[in-house]
Formats: structure tokens, C-alpha cells, sequence
């Protein structure tokens, strides 16, 4: 009797400790996917360095994040992210500027706020007006690119590119 109690212990205490080691890992590996999707996004700022770095852009200065405002009338809620560099020369007209969307139904409110950007740059700047008739916004969710240059396609495209390598 006591030899099959000492086997049926065995069993039952091998049991316990494979569950709770099977548990622990759950925890675990559960806990490592919760952590690389939290830190799996890009800054706006990292995307447009990336673009700037690809493309071998030069002569361009950071906006800071207070007076991105003064160029795009974004409202309040709209986006959670943002970078924007503009060239240094005056008769240039080059800009980047990236957004992250605070969730999917403000992609048209920033639409909009793009649109009137590009429409007041129109204007203002006849300099810049050749890069201004190759603007080029691209979307991939959540992040939204602006190109403002001669070749904002080929940008438009690293932009896709640095995105989809994340």
C-alpha cells in the first residue's frame, strides 16, 4: 500500500510541477509579446530621419514639435506623434513631415489639416511651387507622410519602406 501512495505522490507532485512550469512560461512568453508590441512603433521623428538618411537629403532643418503648429492647424486629439523638417534654402520649398494618428477616425481631420497647409504654401511661396506641384501624402496606419519635394515619390516610397521594416 505505501509503495503504490510513494508512485501515486510522484505522479501527482511531477503533475503540479509541470503545470506550474507550463504556466510560468505562458506568463512569460505572454508578457514578451505584450512588451515588443508596446515598443513596436516608430517615432515620427526616427521615420523622416530614416527618409532623410536613404534618400541622401542634405540642408534641412527639425522643426520643433511646439512650432509644428505654426505650419499645420492640426485640432487637438488628432494625432499622438509628429516631426516635420523643412529645407534651409529659400528657394527650395523641401518639407517632410510625419504624423501618427491617435486612432483611425482622425485620418480625415488631419487630412484636412494637410490639405489646408498645402493650399496656403501655394501661395505664399512661388519659389517652392515646383516641389509644391509633386506634393505627395502617403498613409500607413497609423503613421501619415507629407513629401514636399522634387522626387516625393521616391520618398513616399522609402517612407513605406522604413514602415514596413519595423
Amino acid at each position: 500500500m505505501s509503495r503504490k501512495r510513494n508512485i501515486l505522490l510522484t505522479v501527482i507532485t511531477i503533475a503540479v510541477i509541470a503545470l506550474i512550469t507550463a504556466v510560468i512560461v505562458g506568463i512569460l512568453l505572454s508578457y514578451q509579446n505584450s512588451s515588443k508590441n508596446a515598443n513596436s512603433y516608430l517615432t515620427a521623428n526616427t521615420i523622416i530621419s530614416r527618409v532623410i538618411k536613404k534618400m541622401n537629403y542634405q540642408n534641412l532643418t527639425k522643426i520643433s514639435d511646439e512650432n509644428i503648429s505654426k505650419y499645420y492647424n492640426i485640432p487637438e486629439g488628432t494625432i499622438i506623434d509628429s516631426a516635420m523638417y523643412i529645407s534651409n534654402r529659400t528657394d527650395s520649398g523641401i518639407e517632410f513631415a510625419c504624423f501618427r494618428l491617435a486612432d483611425e477616425s482622425s485620418s480625415q481631420t488631419l487630412s484636412d489639416a494637410i490639405s489646408e497647409h498645402i493650399s496656403s504654401k501655394n501661395t505664399e511661396n512661388k519659389e517652392g511651387s515646383s516641389q509644391l506641384a509633386k506634393v505627395k501624402t502617403d498613409t500607413v496606419y497609423p503613421y501619415v507622410f507629407v513629401a514636399v519635394a522634387s522626387d516625393s515619390e521616391a520618398a513616399a516610397n522609402t517612407f513605406r519602406e522604413i514602415v514596413s521594416e519595423k
